[in-house]
């Protein structure tokens, strides 16, 4: 989660809109101090202008006339400042005290409204997710729980912090997909399973940001991943697009083993799901439809469930038709050995294979119209 931790500690972030090309306020306890505006586009800082604070606290920068949208910066040489996003057209005023610009009052800017909404929101969930990572790497102080079952606990907490952290970006970047923050919003989502969202941020901030520097990096990003050259997590996993999907050999509903390689030869939607998870349930129908019309073209389901409870697995498959021969699981819940291997955050986890065995596909990018669309590529 690099890029949005980046902005926590600053902070802040924020885009305004006003009149004036201006950048101005009061900042208590700064009287006296020299003030700077930054560009921080494309990882480069460029100074713009300064000034020295007023003996009242105010102050007012000047940006260039033709300053693009942007990441920016005020900025003191104690090392107190705000990230801002803005342009040469907009006005930023700003309210604060030196020594806590994090609360700092911003007027003039719906975006600088919910984007500090969104930080009061996220902060919790991060402190959640670096005390359980904290916890982890610290000796059992419970003496009910010997090592293992320590971080067995703290890993499945981390887990759901982050599964929560996830969800949250999705619901953040569902309103604001089109704005320039949401480029680096949408990189602390693992490409491997939301690259939808890398996808859908770029066709939605192209309009305004298709130009600008932040736009390019995740431009060339979305190619990297694409063609399974990146070097970011993508390519420091096991699961990721291009790479062979690793083995799965579990009992099915007769207590027989059953090899994920036994379908090589097919196109394979590897399906985790439980008959518990509600969104599983309700894409079983899609899946269902799927292959019934694609079967016959060399198309199979592999279907892993994260079920306990052997009976409602069984009555689940049976409700909702799930009509193909490959069902299997170790009843382990999330504590299968499927779950680590395929690092799976949340289910339903779909992966397309093809007759290879290599994966071509991932995640939310199945769902739904997603899946067929994908087989069509591969010929069927």
């Amino acid at each position: 989660m690099r890029k949005l931790l980046y902005f926590l500690s600053a902070a802040i972030v924020f885009a305004a809109c006003g009149n004036s090309n201006s950048i101005s306020g009061v900042i208590t306890g700064a009287e006296g101090k020299t003030i700077y505006l930054e560009s921080l586009s494309d990882t480069k800082v460029l100074p713009i202008d300064s000034t020295v604070v007023g003996s009242d606290g105010s102050f007012s920068l000047k940006s260039h006339d033709n300053l693009p949208l942007d990441f920016y910066r005020i900025y003191f040489k104690e090392g107190n400042f705000l990230q801002l996003i803005t342009d040469s057209s907009e006005h930023v005023e700003i309210t604060a005290e030196f020594a806590n610009l994090s609360n700092a009052k911003v007027e003039g800017s719906e975006q600088t409204v919910e984007y500090m909404d969104l930080v009061k929101k996220w902060e919790p969930m991060m402190e959640k997710l670096a005390e359980a990572q904290a916890q982890i790497d610290r000796p059992s102080t419970d003496p009910s729980l010997d090592s293992t079952q320590w971080i067995a606990k703290w890993e499945a907490q981390s887990a759901a912090a982050q599964k929560e952290a996830n969800a949250f970006i999705k619901g953040w970047l569902e309103k604001h997909s089109a704005s320039l923050l949401a480029i680096s919003i949408v990189q602390n989502l693992d490409p491997r399973f939301d690259f939808i969202w890398y996808q859908r941020v770029l066709t939605d901030t192209k309009p305004t940001c298709g130009k600008l520097p932040a736009y390019k990096t995740l431009e060339k990003l979305v190619g990297q991943i694409k063609n399974g050259s990146s070097s970011s997590a993508t390519s420091n996993s096991n699961i990721a697009v291009g790479k062979m999907a690793p083995e799965i050999t579990l009992p099915n509903l007769n207590g027989e083993t059953k090899a994920l390689s036994s379908l090589r030869g097919k196109v394979v939607l590897l399906d985790f799901w439980a008959s518990w998870c509600g969104p599983c349930r309700k894409e079983n129908p899609n899946v269902v439809a799927i292959y019934k019309k694609y079967s016959s073209k060399g198309f199979d389901v592999f279907s892993v469930s994260l079920d306990e409870n052997k009976s409602a697995w069984e009555a689940a498959i049976k409700k909702d038709g799930l009509v193909w021969s490959n069902h299997v699981s170790d009843l382990g819940g999330w504590k299968s050995a499927v779950v680590p291997t395929y690092e799976i955050e949340s289910i339903p986890f779909p992966v397309l294979i093809d007759k290879e065995g290599k994966i071509v596909a991932m995640g939310e990018s199945l769902r739904g119209d997603g899946l067929e669309s994908e087989l069509k590529k591969l010929g069927l």
